[in-house]
């Protein structure tokens, strides 16, 4: 994790929402800083407490939920404008989950303390928060509808789109058969489907992209 000072950073990721300064006060944005994250590093782990907000301002993330007997799950993925720790914020979760840069990241950092005390009786952040919440719901609910309604090649296109950094699509076979609903041999006889199909070609351990709009024209059937 690199730490950057909020007035030295480049602000060509400060404009979401149109501004940063429609979400935050700037009693808030004073005390907030910059932290950009490895792929593959941890920016929340579900046995250690939290204690920053964080506002995804590049890159990708996904989250696991950790069930009591250490099986990880994945349950969605993250990117530019989405909210880590904002459920803790509003005290109406007790469990965390892990939270991993799926590549570099750059979040905006908020103290927690300090978001408590000053965005629970900010209007209009209360306002963005419940509607980013509602789209959350939406989405989650449009995830697991999905995965009864469509095909598996849809749904894998879809998530590997999601997934893939530089091109490469690298995810373990058991996650990925867990999160697109389907056993481990239906995963590797439509994996190889792809291939066939000149969508995918497997480098070593990993697959790579050969026809994104193929993939992309697949993924789209499950919007």
């Amino acid at each position: 994790m690199k730490k950057i000072n909020l007035k030295d950073y480049d602000d060509k990721f400060i404009d979401i929402y149109n501004s940063i300064e429609e979400i935050f006060p700037k009693s808030v944005l004073n005390q907030a800083f910059i932290c950009k994250f490895f792929s593959n590093e941890y920016i929340v782990r579900f046995n250690e407490d939290i204690h920053y907000l964080f506002l995804i301002l590049d890159g990708r993330a996904k989250i696991y939920i950790v069930h009591e007997n250490g099986k990880r799950a994945l349950i969605q993925f993250l990117k530019k404008g989405d909210f880590i720790g904002e459920l803790s914020l509003i005290e109406v979760e007790k469990n965390l989950k892990d939270v991993v840069a799926i590549n570099d990241c750059t979040c905006l950092v908020i103290p927690l303390d300090s978001a408590k005390k000053y965005l629970l009786d900010d209007k209009l952040f209360l306002y963005n928060l419940s509607r980013y919440l509602g789209d959350k719901l939406l989405k989650r609910t449009a995830h697991y509808t999905a995965m009864q309604d469509y095909e598996l090649k849809n749904r894998l296109a879809k998530y590997i789109l999601q997934i893939e950094y530089n091109g490469y699509f690298q995810e373990k076979h058991t996650e990925t058969a867990e999160y697109v609903g389907v056993s481990y041999r239906h995963l590797l006889y439509t994996l190889s489907q792809f291939r066939d199909d000149g969508l995918l070609e497997k480098r070593g351990k990993q697959y790579f992209i050969v026809n994104k709009k193929k993939l992309a024209e697949l993924s789209l059937k499950t919007n």
